[in-house]
């Protein structure tokens, strides 16, 4: 995944989820990022710019769909979270079914400073966080550190950044073995 949760990349973590549920080889899937940042959520810019409302709208739309199908996922999906998820960064490791995050990520709404309302984000990431620490995160825009994070029961596990893949996939094994499935 790149750094930006933009619309094409909803639409492509959509479609790869979509196939990996479909196919009875898929035990668990990992859900990571190439980079310094897991994601740094939207292009902000592209809120405050001059797009259509409507485009904008199905855009949000898009992500909301992700995370009604990541909320009925039948298979185990582990966030390997490699720097900061920010925005719908953020809410996409919310909506995650467990995560393992790297020592130096950082987790948090900074599009609130300037006015956006993380309104689609914000079902997965109450469902998440304690309420309190929810709403300070949403009207502040401080970002949670890993430590925070795995306190408050956001993400599992921290650990350094060069054990991230090996604490994923020993997460996703485990997962997959177990003969429980998540919903169908």
């Amino acid at each position: 995944m790149r750094n930006a949760l933009g619309s094409a990349m909803v639409q492509a973590l959509h479609g790869a989820l979509t196939r990996a549920r479909e196919d009875a080889t898929v035990g668990a899937v990992i859900i990571t990022a190439s980079g310094d940042a897991f994601s740094a959520g939207a292009d902000l810019k592209e809120f405050l710019g001059t797009r259509p409302a409507l485009e904008q709208a199905l855009e949000r739309r898009r992500l909301g769909a992700l995370f009604l199908l990541i909320d009925s996922y039948p298979k185990a999906l582990i966030a390997a979270v490699n720097g900061d998820a920010l925005g719908a960064g953020f809410g996409l490791v919310a909506a995650c079914h467990l995560a393992v995050a790297a020592e130096e990520a950082h987790f948090g709404l900074p599009g609130v400073r300037i006015g956006i309302m993380p309104m689609t984000i914000m079902p997965p990431v109450f469902g998440t966080l304690p309420r309190k620490l929810g709403l300070e995160l949403m009207l502040t825009g401080r970002l949670m550190t890993a430590a925070e994070a795995a306190r408050a029961g956001f993400i599992n596990r921290v650990v350094r950044a060069a054990d991230l893949e090996a604490q994923a996939v020993a997460l996703a094994t485990t997962a997959s073995n177990n003969p429980l499935t998540f919903s169908e």
